[in-house]
């Protein structure tokens, strides 16, 4: 295989876009008809457990497994800017396999509280959601070898089988009797798995088992893992939250604003192809030194996601509730109100994250950290709000998102101009 190229700005950047976009759209459309099945299926109540595993699974596991990705792509493109040959991957191996060691641990440790408080007391929906995790751990790994070596289109592909596959056994699910949560939730475990297997190539992996003339990056993995746990803690606050303030006989009011965080924030799987190519494609351009380019690259990415974000709030507030009621059916409703502030929240949170990606083209990852966290407390802050209780979730999201992108953005421009003067980032990132 031949030596990946740097990670182009302009018309190949929009073409690899367009290649992870494709893939994100099947995979976008997968959580839907999981959840919109699984919830006509069993009801806003029984399905009240999955709902937060899956919340769980998109928020713990991001969180824990993203920086596989991140720091995959990141060190394998500024490295082949600068050097004929290919960086180690065993230290972003060990904190997978550490990583999955230490869910299965506190799972085991912590069965029963976990299973109460957030799954419904079904320990085996705990078992199989570790299991989940397990499998994340190990499609995000693949994920970022392909983002690094230029391979967008089997990232792509990645995405597609995976979504396909959720959507296919899914319906199988639903058609089957009796159907549980439990059988539900093994998709989740099974799609992920197959959809690595038949998209990696391995000689892609063996090509990068060598030394690391750069050292370990075991002080960048912490710095990522803290900063995507962060971030991922604060877009799944909400689903979380209602989990641990309802009571026994308002879980289905958890499935529903589930249901309403997945419609509210549809904007996001489309966000998710520009995030996946804006990391690698920086981070070649700081390693370049290409300050022109860099910035006309964030520029472009900046009014993408702005317009997302603005498409996203109108649509919700013309279409969200008949929406909602159309994927899973009229038991899943919420305010017009919560429903339009979870659409802005998520637009907010779409903006602060393109300035996190800029920053970690930087290798600025502890501010960013440092943004997010804030933005948890003010969310927390805003809980306390004179409100009904899902509309004072809402405004959190929206605060916090809100607060961690001023953090960002004020950060963000900073470490540019010391960046374009020849400093290091970090000289003038608090």
């Amino acid at each position: 295989m031949s030596e990946p190229a740097p990670v182009a700005s302009g018309r190949a950047s929009s073409a690899r876009t367009l290649q992870v976009g494709a893939g994100l759209v099947i995979f976008g459309l997968s959580g839907f008809v999981f959840l919109a099945l699984s919830g006509r299926d069993l009801g806003p109540a029984v399905q009240a457990p999955l709902a937060v595993a899956w919340t769980i699974l998109n928020g713990v596991g991001i969180g824990l497994f993203m920086p596989l990705e991140q720091e995959t792509s990141r060190r394998v493109a500024q490295f082949a800017a600068h050097h004929p040959g290919r960086p180690s991957l065993r230290s972003v191996l060990r904190y997978a396999g550490g990583s999955v060691a230490l869910l299965a641990v506190l799972a085991l440790l912590a069965a029963d509280p976990i299973a109460t408080t957030f799954l419904g007391g079904r320990r085996g929906l705990l078992v199989l959601l570790v299991l989940a995790l397990a499998a994340q751990a190990l499609e995000y790994l693949a994920r970022g070898l392909l983002a690094g070596t230029g391979h967008f289109g089997r990232y792509g592909a990645q995405l597609a089988v995976d979504g396909g596959l959720r959507i296919a056994l899914t319906a199988v699910v639903a058609l089957l009797p009796g159907a549980s949560v439990e059988t539900y939730a093994a998709v989740l475990v099974l799609s992920p798995l197959v959809a690595t297997v038949v998209t990696f190539p391995p000689v892609l992996l063996r090509q990068w088992r060598q030394s690391d003339p750069a050292g370990g990056a075991g002080q960048s993995m912490a710095a990522l893992v803290a900063t995507s746990l962060t971030s991922q803690l604060l877009a799944n606050a909400g689903p979380l939250a209602i989990a641990l303030v309802s009571t026994a006989a308002e879980q289905g009011q958890t499935g529903r604003f589930v249901a309403a965080v997945t419609i509210g924030r549809i904007p996001l799987f489309v966000f998710a192809a520009v995030q996946a190519v804006f990391l690698p494609t920086l981070a070649a351009l700081v390693a370049g030194g290409k300050v022109a380019e860099l910035r006309r690259a964030t520029a472009r990415a900046a009014a993408i996601t702005a317009g997302l974000a603005a498409a996203g709030v109108v649509g919700i507030a013309v279409l969200g509730r008949w929406l909602m009621h159309l994927i899973y059916g009229p038991g899943f409703t919420v305010a017009a109100l919560d429903l339009n502030l979870i659409a802005v929240s998520g637009g907010l949170f779409m903006l602060a994250q393109l300035a996190a990606q800029g920053l970690l083209a930087h290798r600025a990852d502890v501010p960013v950290a440092v943004g997010w966290s804030v933005g948890i407390l003010a969310t927390a802050a805003a809980l306390a709000l004179p409100l009904p209780t899902t509309t004072a979730v809402a405004v959190a999201l929206c605060a916090g998102a809100a607060v961690a992108l001023a953090v960002h953005l004020a950060v963000l421009a900073r470490t540019v101009r010391a960046w374009a003067r020849g400093l290091t980032p970090t000289e003038e990132a608090p």
